[in-house]
């Protein structure tokens, strides 16, 4: 009876010591919950601006062109003078011009006087037709030759052609210089207006009209002031070379001569009304079999949803199918992740108006 006994404690042993190798419970143990940042989901504006930065130019710029030779006997501006348009600039010799513009306003009258006396003649029948034509032919033609010694009289005072400010004075518009015909002499810029011209992609130009409001910032000059400005001009036609497409704004200059053309600026273009829709980050949504995806938090468990993409704006994207308001959207470790992982979620606000 004792060794059975003894037998039996062994036994009891040995199963007991075995019992405690065995796994508690089957299959594989769940990995801890990921922690996502997430958002809900709602409808938004894809666009409710568009952002550009140029660089401003007066509303009107013109280059002062010599139409004349001659030596340079006067300069009259300097450059940053405000000059208005006709004004006097340019001084050139023009004693030979006015001599031939003198013989030939000469010329022009004593052929407007025969040209009047062969007429009376012809009526009096007293000259023939053939005389009288020939006189009105001789008149003509010297008041063309005075017209034309007149403006080269003329072109020997080199005018702005507009008003503004000087904003370049060239090396050869200097007393004493030969000044050639076609030489430039200035440039002149009216800034009572501005103007900006900006390049915008195809995805961007279906939103905005001429007409449009924008708001300008000129971070050099008059940084407190946002100019209010409108779309004055959109291109017909893609730049060959970039693909964009040009806009034109222009505004009222409220700040004088702090503006200078040639400085650097920043608009914001009001888009055209348009019904909201579902927006994500376009940096939420992934591939998954090809397919455009984005995943999703049910239940605390990450899913993937699949979803039908429509326009993109920089990191907006817009949601045709597949994607509800008020399901919420994982943003954050979704290289991570996989279908049915635990996901810890932080609502960081609405897709609609994420940024």
């Amino acid at each position: 009876m004792i060794q059975l006994r003894v037998y039996g404690l062994i036994v009891l042993a040995l199963a007991s010591g075995c019992s405690r190798s065995v796994p508690e419970a089957e299959g594989v143990v769940d990995k801890p919950a990921v922690a996502v940042e997430a958002l809900n989901v709602t409808s938004g504006m894809l666009n409710r601006s568009i952002e550009g930065s140029g660089t401003i130019s007066g509303i009107n710029e013109a280059f002062v062109v010599a139409e004349t030779q001659g030596i340079i006997r006067s300069v009259r501006f300097e450059l940053g003078d405000s000059v208005k348009k006709g004004q006097l600039l340019v001084k050139v010799d023009d004693e030979i011009a006015r001599l031939n513009m003198e013989q030939a306003e000469q010329a022009y009258e004593t052929a407007q006087m025969n040209r009047d006396v062969a007429e009376q003649l012809a009526l009096d029948g007293t000259a023939s037709k053939a005389e009288s034509v020939k006189a009105a032919s001789a008149y003509k033609g010297a008041k063309a030759a005075y017209e034309a010694a007149q403006k080269a009289y003329e072109d020997c005072s080199v005018r702005s052609p507009i008003a503004g400010y000087i904003a370049q004075k060239e090396a050869t518009a200097t007393v004493g210089n030969y000044l050639a015909a076609g030489s430039r002499v200035a440039r002149v810029v009216d800034i009572s207006s501005l103007k900006l011209e900006i390049a915008l992609g195809e995805r961007e130009i279906s939103f905005i009209a001429e007409g449009a409001a924008a708001q300008v910032r000129v971070p050099a000059a008059c940084r407190e002031k946002v100019f209010d400005a409108t779309v004055h001009a959109i291109a017909a036609g893609a730049d060959p070379a970039t693909g964009s497409f040009a806009v034109v704004l222009t505004w009222p200059n409220t700040c004088d001569k702090r503006i200078k053309s040639g400085m650097s600026a920043n608009v914001s273009i009001e888009t055209n009304k348009e019904e909201p829709v579902v927006l994500v980050p376009a940096s939420a949504i992934i591939e998954s079999d090809g397919r455009d995806a984005v995943i999703t938090a049910v239940k605390k468990r990450a899913a993937i949803k699949y979803v039908r993409v429509g326009r993109k704006i920089g990191n907006k994207a817009e949601i045709l199918e597949g994607l509800g308001e008020n399901e919420t959207i994982v943003i954050s470790g979704l290289t991570s992740l996989s279908k049915g992982d635990k996901v810890d979620i932080s609502v960081m606000g609405d897709s609609g108006e994420w940024q």
